[in-house]
Formats: C-alpha cells, sequence, structure tokens
C-alpha cells in the first residue's frame, strides 16, 4: 500500500530480451511509450556507470577505521570515475575501458619521482607494454603549474 494519491499508469514491455515482460510506472501521461523506456535506458546507464565505480573505487577497500560520511563517498566516486573517463579518452584504443582495466595497465605502475631544477616534478615510470600508449597521449603537454605545489609542473618520463 502506498500513500501517493495521484494518478498513476502502467506501461508493459514485452521483446527487451527477457521471458517475463517489464512493467513501468509513471506519473507523466504526456510521454510516449518509447521515450519511457528510453529515458529509463539512459537512466540505467547512469547507474551501472556509477555501481561500476562504487565498486572498484569503495572506501570499504580502504584499511582505515574511520568511516567517511556516504555523501562524501558518492562525490569522490563520481570524481574519480570523471578522472578515469578522461585518461580513457586520452588514451587511443582505450575510451570505452572500465576504470579497473584503466588502473591495471596505466596506473599500476611503479616507479620514481624527481624534484628537478626549474621548478619541476618529474616521473619517470618503469618499462611497461602500454608505455607508448601513454607518451602517445602526451598528457604532460600543456599542463599548467600546480598552484598547491608551489607552482611546480610535472613531466613524465619513460623508461
Amino acid at each position: 500500500m502506498t500513500k501517493y494519491e495521484g494518478e498513476v499508469r502502467q506501461v508493459v514491455v514485452t521483446g527487451l530480451g527477457r521471458e517475463q515482460p517489464t512493467l513501468f510506472l509513471t506519473n507523466n501521461f504526456e510521454i510516449t511509450p518509447r521515450e519511457l523506456v528510453t529515458n529509463y535506458a539512459r537512466r540505467n546507464g547512469i547507474e551501472d556507470a556509477l555501481g561500476s565505480g562504487v565498486n572498484f573505487f569503495h572506501l570499504d577497500c580502504l584499511s582505515s577505521e574511520v568511516r567517511l560520511n556516504v555523501d562524501l563517498d558518492a562525490v569522490l566516486t563520481v570524481l574519480a570515475n570523471g578522472c578515469y573517463r578522461w585518461l580513457a579518452s586520452k588514451l587511443h584504443g582505450f575510451e570505452n575501458s572500465k576504470p579497473k582495466s584503466l588502473y591495471r595497465k596505466f596506473i599500476e605502475t611503479s616507479g620514481t619521482i624527481e624534484i628537478a631544477s626549474g621548478r619541476r616534478i618529474i616521473v619517470h615510470l618503469d618499462r611497461r607494454a602500454h608505455n607508448p600508449i601513454l607518451r602517445e597521449a602526451i598528457l604532460d603537454q600543456g599542463s599548467p603549474k600546480i598552484p598547491w605545489l608551489a607552482n611546480y609542473k610535472l613531466e613524465f618520463q619513460y623508461s
């Protein structure tokens, strides 16, 4: 039983790849059934992307005993997912890769960091099979000085 007092309509759709029909409830009487299913599919895609991010970036993966606010968890998840989407857009052939795959192939790389003259931070990445793709992306080209790091500039070097 619900306390909703407005009118709703039920749309039943078959042929969506399931044995049973899919039921949609809506209080929007102006939208066509096709638009209703399309909107649902779009929203479901967004939820799936966030779910993938929560699975990969979830704070329970941290070793800390401190629990963070759920709102902060969601914000950090969305920001991290955005960063991985940006990285994927720069890497030729990896535009549609999932964050976990990008992490394994590109982020989880050993190397050293050098604080160099001329206010530069040089990240020396060890040899990896995917380094040519990183090199081609030129991620540090045009990178601005980092204001919260004494205006140092970031550079990458590959072995």
